[in-house]
């Protein structure tokens, strides 16, 4: 019996998927481990409401982050962070406020709504100044080709202004370029993709704008989605050509041309909106990962106050898994490189180091998943197998018969992983499991007998240990007659 697809929102008796994974990625007709997460930096001193990595043309990383009241910059070698805040300034972003960054060139820009737009010129500042030109404030920022736009105006939530063309000190309206554009339905700008022709997002609507060279109207906007928008603006997440989000109800993947699919639908959406509150669903954070084609979303689930549970979904494979883990917020990166000298930095001993000497972490420009932790570290799921549950779909006879399980093989590399057999009698009945059962030495195989009318088999493989491939179970049972 092959593992199925995590679909919880599908009746899963004699079918093909299932409701129960936990700490697993997807692969072609298996699943893979999901690394642990291993701090890597010293802690922030607050809570991070916002965070961005940047690469110089000269290839130099650059990470920042943004905390209520300061701007930060790690230092690559201490591993550090640097209050890199304007002088004499105190910012006032907040969980309703938060920061937002984005590279134009060799600059790095940061807003939140409260504060005046700040900028950083890579290379060149030791601290972050306010951006030339008299920009608006703005909720969010954005490279629209060779225009640098800020949105959701703190004058006009619906609106948004972009610079002068290739000078993002030209703020002036009618000069070079440079204009602002309210939209007259669906609510406040929550963000736009990344493109010379970019999807702007509403609280209820999308739209698309096209970049018009020679023309005095700049960017024509039109509205391609209506009463459909992205429901938390930090949940919109691009790569190329393909763009998610979430919106009440769903999670959805929009192409450039703006063709739109419901990816959730009858998959996972009904389950895990229906764990959200509300609030929980504005403020859970999208990415995407910079190597393979999954998107990740991290949120709170229960409402417990912090992220705590990861959902991802591989849009070539469209498949989903999740993954638990307290976070506040994940990004992707790419790593500054280390030599073995410039490991002394990190820790003295190379048994001590977070991560083994052949992981990413360590190669210069090597592209990995970045969070913060509840302890306000910054680090990278690069570190050991987390725990992996994976539960087949339950198997019965709806007609009465009884079915004796007599051993279970499961189809993973690796020795060290367990079963647990659960059973009932009548579908309205909770599911009860057996205690955790290892396998033979000589075999493999667990031995067990259990009989019941419905059964599923739970696996398990120890967090930290090696494995690669859980491809399923193989099943050794009879009919027990009828009951």
């Amino acid at each position: 019996m092959p593992f199925s697809a995590w679909e919880p929102d599908k009746a899963e008796l004699n079918g093909q998927t299932t409701g129960d994974i936990s700490n697993v990625l997807c692969s072609v007709n298996s699943y893979i481990p999901f690394p642990d997460f291993a701090a890597l930096t010293s802690a922030l001193s607050a809570k991070p409401l916002g965070y961005f990595q940047a690469r110089s043309l000269s290839g130099q990383v650059s990470t920042f982050a943004g905390t209520a009241t300061k701007l930060w910059k790690l230092d690559n070698t201490t591993l550090t962070w640097e209050d890199v805040s304007k002088s004499a300034t105190t910012y006032a972003a907040n969980d309703d406020a938060q920061w937002c960054f984005e590279q134009f060139g060799e600059y790095v820009v940061a807003v939140n709504i409260n504060d005046n737009p700040q900028v950083y010129h890579l290379g060149v500042s030791t601290d972050f100044d306010n951006l030339a030109g008299s920009p608006p404030k703005a909720a969010f920022v954005k490279a629209w080709g060779d225009f640098l736009c800020l949105m959701q105006l703190a004058t006009d939530a619906s609106a948004v202004h972009w610079s002068a063309l290739n000078d993002i000190t030209g703020w002036t309206i009618g000069t070079d370029n440079s204009d602002t554009q309210s939209f007259p339905e669906g609510g406040a700008v929550q963000g736009s993709s990344r493109a010379t022709n970019p999807l702007i997002f509403m609280e209820r609507a999308i739209y698309l704008g096209t970049f018009v060279p020679g023309s005095s109207i700049i960017f024509s906007f039109v509205k391609i989605h209506d009463k459909r928008g992205a429901k938390s603006p930090y949940s919109i997440a691009s790569r190329g050509e393909n763009t998610f989000f979430a919106d009440e109800g769903s999670f959805f993947q929009i192409a450039a041309d703006g063709s739109i699919a419901d990816i959730g639908f009858e998959k996972v959406s009904r389950t895990i909106f229906g764990q959200l509150a509300s609030s929980d669903i504005g403020s859970m954070v999208g990415a995407i990962d910079p190597f393979y084609s999954r998107a990740y979303w991290t949120m709170d689930i229960g409402g417990t106050g912090s992220f705590n549970t990861i959902l991802t979904y591989d849009w070539l494979l469209q498949r989903w898994s999740k993954a638990s883990q307290v976070n506040y917020g994940i990004f992707p990166a790419a790593t500054a490189g280390y030599t073995l000298e410039g490991l002394d930095a990190v820790s003295s001993s190379l048994d001590a180091l977070p991560y083994s000497l052949d992981s990413k972490v360590w190669q210069g420009g090597a592209p990995v998943l970045a969070a913060f932790n509840s302890s306000f570290q910054m680090g990278f799921f690069n570190g050991q197998p987390k725990e992996a549950v994976i539960t087949t779909q339950e198997q019965g006879d709806i007609t009465g018969g009884v079915t004796l399980i007599t051993s279970v093989y499961p189809v993973v590399d690796n020795d060290n992983c367990t079963i647990a057999i659960g059973s009932r009698f009548k579908r309205g009945e909770a599911v009860s499991y057996t205690g955790e059962i290892t396998g033979t030495s000589a075999t493999g195989r667990f031995d067990k007998l259990n009989s019941a009318r419905f059964q599923r088999v739970r696996v398990t493989i120890p967090a930290g240990e090696d494995w690669t491939q859980a491809q399923g179970v193989d099943i050794a049972a009879q009919p027990a007659g009828r009951r």
